[in-house]
C-alpha cells in the first residue's frame, strides 16, 4: 500500500509540476498583454506630450516585462522632453543593459553629451550608434560636427566627406549638406594653412 500511495503523491507531484508549467504560460501571456497594453499607453501619453504619464506607464510595462529595451529608451526619450538629461542618460543606460547593440540609444546619449560640450563622449557614441548603421546621415552629421567643434581636424574631414558621400542624393537632407559643405571648406581651410606653417 505505501507504494501505492508514493506512486500515486508522485503522479500528483508531476501533476502539479505540469499545471504550474501550464499556469506560469498562462500568466506569462497574461504578463505580456499587460506590458503590451502599458506601452501603448505610453506612447498615446507621449504623443500628447504628457512624458511624466507616458514614463509611469513604460514603467509600469517594464515591471510586467523588464527586458522590454524599447520601453526603457522611450523612458529616456520623454526625460530628454522634460529637459533632464541626467535621468534620460540613466534611462539609456539600463536600455544598453539590456541589449548592448541598442545604436538608438547611443545616438540619443552622444546629443546630449553633445548639448552639454562633452565632445569626446558625444564622438565615442556617435561611433557606436554608427556600428549600427554606418549610412545613418543624422548619426554621419552629428558626428562630424561633434568632431568639429572639438578640432579634430583630420577626423572631422573624412566624417564630413563619409556625410556627403551619402546625404548629397537625399533630398531630405538637402539643408543639412550645404552646411555640411561650408564645414568642410572652413576645416579644409584650417588643414591647409596648418600644413602651410608647418613649413
Amino acid at each position: 500500500m505505501f507504494k501505492r500511495l508514493a506512486k500515486i503523491a508522485f503522479f500528483s507531484l508531476a501533476a502539479l509540476a505540469l499545471a504550474a508549467s501550464a499556469y506560469g504560460a498562462e500568466d506569462k501571456i497574461k504578463q505580456k498583454k499587460e506590458a503590451d497594453e502599458f506601452f501603448r499607453q505610453g506612447e498615446a501619453e507621449y504623443k500628447r506630450e504628457d512624458y511624466e504619464a507616458a514614463i509611469e506607464k513604460f514603467e509600469r510595462c517594464l515591471a510586467k516585462d523588464p527586458e522590454n529595451v524599447v520601453a526603457q529608451f522611450n523612458i529616456g526619450v520623454c526625460y530628454s522632453d522634460l529637459g533632464e538629461p541626467d535621468k534620460a542618460i540613466q534611462a539609456y543606460r539600463k536600455a544598453l543593459a539590456i541589449e548592448p547593440e541598442y545604436y538608438d540609444a547611443y545616438f540619443n546619449l552622444g546629443r546630449i553629451y553633445h548639448r552639454r560640450g562633452d565632445y569626446v563622449e558625444a564622438v565615442a557614441n556617435y561611433r557606436k550608434a554608427l556600428e549600427g548603421d554606418p549610412y545613418a546621415p543624422d548619426v554621419l552629421y552629428n558626428c562630424a560636427y561633434a568632431m568639429t567643434e572639438s578640432g579634430q581636424v583630420v577626423e572631422a574631414i573624412d566624417a564630413w566627406d563619409r556625410y556627403l558621400t551619402i546625404a548629397e542624393s537625399m533630398p531630405e537632407e538637402a539643408k543639412w549638406v550645404e552646411r555640411a559643405k561650408e564645414y568642410l571648406a572652413t576645416l579644409e581651410n584650417i588643414g591647409a594653412g596648418g600644413s602651410d606653417s608647418a613649413k
